[in-house]
């Protein structure tokens, strides 16, 4: 439990520190004067100030923001946000964004330069090395496999695709086998007599196929992954959306949304199976981080990103400032609220 509470302290942190640091840099690079750079939400736990920025470390981790000069006031002094031109400040905004992009194509490329099942491709399509295997995701009660301890995410060995397990199964029912188990990062050899029927071995089962490639191909290969995720991802939101105005719930796709209660126990889920999947899950959660925060959402890049639109388009300031500051509050308690209902509802569900 220590070493995944650990590791998912750092993902959460990775995941803000990128978004935040593209803001920070961006803002840097255009003379911005960056008051604060913080990880988390108040209160503030410490903070230490350094060349006219103050880093601080709060109590709440479930985000961070960075404070510029002139942001949420019209002050036109040199090195405020407010002087600067419109395109330059969306450059700010959305580089937070690009930012969380960047680290997801990173963290594939080096995925699968040492072997990584894709997120959305068929591993068929891929070049490369592939390496097939049959991975656990159910375990009948009272079971063959329940008796000597399998679990979902353990990797049976020998085996190709779950026909190929489910053929050695049923040739050997009722007989003494010998299985070769991956579990928890350990390869052990089990010993267990099959039942007859359906299901010997009383397991639900899938093929996982891992596609290995030179460093500059596991590039490319991972920014057409990423642009497949984008669009996986918006395709889900629409289906949100549609299901919200048409029934009134979120659907099915609505039951996928999970808080950092879900990916705390995806973070333990992936790191019994191996460290290879805990870079996928960071992949994973950084495009949807990107994703989320480009949404014309108050409180969120895009939200503010839609302001500097109308203010370009009308050549002037749409809405004034403070009313401006008030709706992005006001979508700020939405997001928490939901947050808090997102987090009571992985409680239920993954208690």
């Amino acid at each position: 439990m220590f070493l995944t509470i650990v590791i998912f302290i750092a993902i959460l942190a990775i995941l803000i520190l990128i978004h935040e640091f593209g803001h920070f840099i961006v803002a840097k690079l255009l003379k911005v004067k960056v008051e604060e750079f913080a990880f988390g939400f108040p209160p503030r736990l410490f903070s230490k100030k350094y060349h006219g920025t103050r880093y601080s470390f709060n109590a709440i981790p479930l985000g961070g923001y960075v404070s510029l000069l002139g942001e949420n006031e019209n002050i036109k002094a040199s090195g405020s946000y407010y002087s600067k031109k419109i395109w330059q400040k969306i450059l700010i905004i959305v580089t937070g964004v690009l930012m969380n992009f960047l680290l997801a194509v990173i963290v594939l490329t080096i995925g699968f330069s040492v072997g990584m099942t894709p997120l959305v491709s068929d591993p068929s399509t891929l070049g490369g090395q592939k390496k097939s295997e049959v991975m656990v995701v159910e375990v009948v009660p009272n079971s063959a496999a329940a008796e000597i301890g399998l679990e979902s995410g353990n990797i049976l060995k020998g085996f190709s695709t779950p026909n190929d397990l489910q053929q050695f199964t049923k040739s050997h029912a009722g007989q003494k086998v010998t299985l070769e188990v991956e579990k928890n990062r350990q390869t052990k050899t089990y010993e267990v007599t099959l039942a007859t029927g359906d299901a010997p071995l009383g397991v639900g089962a899938v093929s996982v196929t891992k596609v290995k490639q030179p460093v500059y191909k596991a590039f490319v290969t991972a920014i057409v992954e990423v642009g497949k995720s984008i669009a996986v991802i918006f395709v889900v939101l629409w289906q949100i959306v549609r299901s919200l105005f048409t029934t009134g719930t979120t659907g099915e796709a609505g039951a996928g949304v999970v808080g950092p209660v879900g990916i705390y126990n995806f973070t333990a889920s992936a790191l019994k199976v191996g460290w290879i999947y805990i870079l996928q899950l960071l992949a994973i959660l950084s495009i949807n981080l990107g994703i989320i925060n480009i949404l014309p959402f108050p409180a969120l890049d895009g939200g503010k990103i839609l302001f500097l639109g109308l203010e370009g388009i009308f050549r002037k300031k749409v809405v004034r400032q403070e009313v401006e500051n008030l709706i992005h509050t006001i979508g700020f308690v939405i997001l928490i609220i939901l947050m808090l209902a997102i987090i009571f509802r992985d409680i239920l569900r993954f208690r």
